[in-house]
This record gives C-alpha cells, sequence and structure tokens, in this order.
C-alpha cells in the first residue's frame, strides 16, 4: 500500500483550453503548471510503481472559510464540504497527476472511493493498493 499526503488546498482539473492561429486551433491544458510542481512532491513520496489491478481512496481536506464565525467553523470541522469544486474534478487532476509516477496510466485504477470533509489543515491523502485480480459476481 502506497499513502501520498499533498499538503495545500485541494485542487480540481480545470477545463481544456483553445486557442486559435488563422485556421490552426491548438488545444491545451491549464492545469499543467499546476501538476509540474507537485509531481516532484509526489515522487519524493514514492519508490516504485503499483501493478495493476488498483485501489485508489481519496480523502480531501476542503480549508474552511476565514470569514466564517468560530461557531459555524466548529460545525463545519469534520462534516461533508458540498460546494464547489467538484469532487469528479478533483479526481481527475490528482489521477492524472500520479499517472507514470505510481502506476503507468490511470486506466489501471479499477476502484476508487473519494471524500470532501471540511479541515482546519487542507491537504489531500491518496491511499493506492493492489487488489486481488479475482472478482466474484
Amino acid at each position: 500500500m502506497l499513502k501520498i499526503i499533498i499538503p495545500g488546498k485541494p485542487i480540481p482539473q480545470k477545463r481544456p483550453r483553445f486557442r486559435r492561429m488563422g485556421n490552426f486551433v491548438s488545444t491545451y491544458d491549464p492545469s499543467s503548471t499546476e501538476k509540474n510542481g507537485l509531481k516532484l512532491l509526489v515522487q519524493s513520496q514514492t519508490n516504485k510503481q503499483i501493478a495493476p489491478p488498483i485501489k485508489m481512496e481519496l480523502f480531501a481536506y476542503m480549508p474552511i472559510p476565514k470569514s466564517f464565525s468560530k461557531k459555524k467553523k466548529a460545525e463545519l470541522l469534520g462534516s461533508y464540504h458540498v460546494k464547489k469544486p467538484d469532487l469528479d474534478n478533483i479526481e481527475k487532476f490528482y489521477m492524472d497527476l500520479m499517472s507514470g509516477i505510481c502506476y503507468h496510466d490511470d486506466a489501471e485504477i479499477c476502484v476508487k472511493s473519494a471524500v470532501k470533509i471540511y479541515s482546519e489543515d487542507p491537504r489531500v491523502v491518496i491511499h493506492l493498493s493492489t487488489l486481488d485480480a479475482d472478482v466474484q459476481p
């Protein structure tokens, strides 16, 4: 099992952007600059790739807004985060980030679970493990 901790506010995958130059249209990923810095952090916590099939558990600890009162902060602490960014976009960002480092391709992930929770210490914690190859219906 591999446990990766990425400090800071969880980052969602951004939509691809398009740029037109005459008759030519190019596409680029605006999240790529954010991924470059975090790849080094993930590489420092990983010593080898996980063999497929892979199970991924993602815990996104979201920051509590500073404008909230102490009472409201205390109520939200540990509860589910039901606002933007969307959980699937957070999953996409971190799955793409770990691709090539923790596993060959994110298509090797067969089982995943994710949760967004309010916390005073924003971070993303990811658990990766190899699944048993046999699946019974």
